[in-house]
């Protein structure tokens, strides 16, 4: 959890240094790139899932070797695929993010940002491996201090290149891009380092990293497609989401940036959470200790609903207060102050989603998840947003997000309850 907060930290200083300069333009920039970031980030789900459930059961199974080379086959995939994958999107960034509803400066940031951030998207890709291997195996401690130390890189960066400290000019957005794009360069190389020099339950050489094998690489693959197509769908889904948001101006894009980052600070201490159930039930699985597993994520549901009620008090009190950590703009935090208590509530369902739908990642059970996501994002979410938003404005497109929680929520502790999911072993 302390790990992803680190890492979920990143994201969040982007947007509360922007802040500083006084521009939504630049917040709204960032949340158009994050589309299609979703789009990109479909490849990771398929290499990423899969590599978490093969990687947690060979640990829970005692076979150490064969997680080292699963997790050798998963960086192979990732970097490889990423470099591949970033091609057509760099060629085609401007009439992307225009289709996307990009305009005027928002659009020009944008694509200064997006550059700079597909560049080093195969090293981002990457990164996520060296946490989640070694979460897998059941050594949270590493992850921490890897994603700790690039987050102090990354804030050092963004004071110097965003605010110009002593010689560094004022970059604006080019300075986050900048900032992050190092700080991941750094953890590529620190990574490597970990996992080719250190003394830890996962180990491998750098000869490995130019040795494919295409049994191990298939059964990743297989198993973390399904989530892949979910990812996908999700991202067009975004696409459209935030088309329907921009309809409403760029100050409405830039609030809602500003207000899902902060009440995303209930997400980062959940996804830790939810990663650590996934690698809990998949050992347990391996090792035969299937209603282990249940019971666990029962206690991690429990800690979810609690953790993220006592930050959706705290949002509701002080929502104001909380905003200006992120924006200066008086206009930007009079839009948002009755939103953040709306999607602060949103982070108490979504946790429960994360965790009921943890034990799927860790058992390889993704095909489930897709469904449930098909019927949620284009069943739900879509029309609500449509057929509310025109009915009642702004006010329903918010809304279609809780009706949408709510049917994902039910249709996930569903699954979760039947228990199929204790019988899949890798």
């Amino acid at each position: 959890m302390v790990a992803m907060i680190f890492q979920s930290f990143s994201s969040i200083t982007d947007v509360f240094f922007l802040g500083r300069i006084n521009n939504p333009n630049a917040q709204a920039a960032l949340g158009f790139y994050g589309v299609l970031l979703g789009y990109l980030m479909a490849y990771n789900a398929v290499v990423g899932n899969g590599s978490i459930c093969v990687i947690a059961q060979y640990i829970g199974a005692g076979k150490h070797e064969h997680a080292g080379q699963a997790t050798v086959q998963t960086i192979i995939m990732k970097f490889l695929g990423s470099v591949l994958l970033v091609i057509p999107f760099f060629l085609f960034l401007r009439p992307l993010m225009s289709w996307f509803g990009a305009e005027g400066e928002a659009l020009d940031m944008a694509v200064q940002y997006g550059r700079v951030m597909l560049m080093v998207f195969p090293m981002l890709n990457t990164g996520y491996t060296f946490n989640t291997a070694l979460r897998a195996a059941g050594d949270a401690i590493t992850p921490m201090f890897l994603m700790l130390s690039t987050l102090v890189l990354n804030l050092v960066l963004n004071v110097l290149f965003i605010l110009g400290i002593g010689p560094f000019p004022q970059l604006g957005i080019l300075g986050v891009a900048y900032s992050t794009a190092l700080a991941q360069i750094y953890l590529m190389i620190t990574g490597l380092w970990v996992y080719t020099k250190g003394k830890k339950v996962i180990q491998f050489s750098i000869l490995q990293l130019f040795q494919p094998d295409w049994q191990v690489i298939k059964k990743i693959f297989n198993i973390g497609l399904p989530t892949g197509f979910q990812g996908l769908l999700v991202g067009l889904a975004n696409a459209l989401m935030i088309k329907i948001i921009a309809l409403h101006g760029m100050q409405v894009v830039a609030s809602y940036i500003v207000v899902t980052r902060t009440a995303s600070i209930s997400g980062m201490l959940i996804s830790g959470l939810a990663f650590a159930t996934s690698a809990i039930v998949g050992q347990n699985i391996g090792a035969g200790k299937a209603e282990r597993s249940y019971q666990a994520t029962l206690i991690a549901a429990m800690l979810a609903g609690f953790l993220t009620t006592l930050i959706f008090i705290v949002f509701s009190l002080f929502p104001e207060q909380m905003l200006r950590i992120f924006s200066s703009d008086v206009e930007l935090i009079a839009l948002s102050r009755s939103m953040l208590p709306l999607f602060a509530f949103l982070q108490i369902s979504q946790s429960l989603i994360s965790i009921f739908g943890a034990p799927l990642m860790g058992t390889g059970y993704l095909k489930v998840s897709f469904y449930i996501s098909l019927v949620v994002t284009w069943g739900v979410q879509l029309p609500g947003m449509f057929i509310l938003g025109r009915l009642y404005g702004l006010s329903g497109v918010w809304f279609s997000f809780i009706l949408a929680s709510a049917v994902n929520l039910y249709l996930t502790a569903r699954v979760f309850r039947k228990r199929a999911w204790m019988t899949k072993v890798v």
